[in-house]
């Protein structure tokens, strides 16, 4: 019985420890998180039809990438206003590559 519960404890921890994000590994809800913010971003105002959907889609692959191996979670990058343009600038090449187009 007792190797039950440590066998069960240990999953749970797995379990648990598994679902946190960090730095270069955040886990699915930050990502969502993120992807979401970001599209709401583009999506409002006067310039949401002004990129496809495909290049919105590639900057947000791309920030996502970037601001999970800056960042320990979503959290921390969505409160970093000044470093957080300065993480994602080189994905802004990929819209300004759709214009292009």
């Amino acid at each position: 019985m007792r190797k039950l519960v440590l066998r069960a404890a240990c999953i749970l921890f797995l379990l648990v420890s598994c679902s946190e994000s960090s730095k270069g590994n955040w886990n699915e809800e930050d990502k969502t998180k993120a992807r979401k913010d970001m599209m709401e971003g583009m999506n409002s105002g006067d310039a949401s039809n002004v990129f496809s959907m495909k290049a919105k889609n590639k900057l947000c692959d791309c920030a996502v990438e970037k601001l999970e191996g800056h960042y320990e979670n979503f959290e921390q990058a969505n409160n970093d206003k000044v470093g957080l343009s300065t993480v994602i600038s080189p994905c802004m090449e990929l819209l300004f590559e759709d214009m292009v187009k």
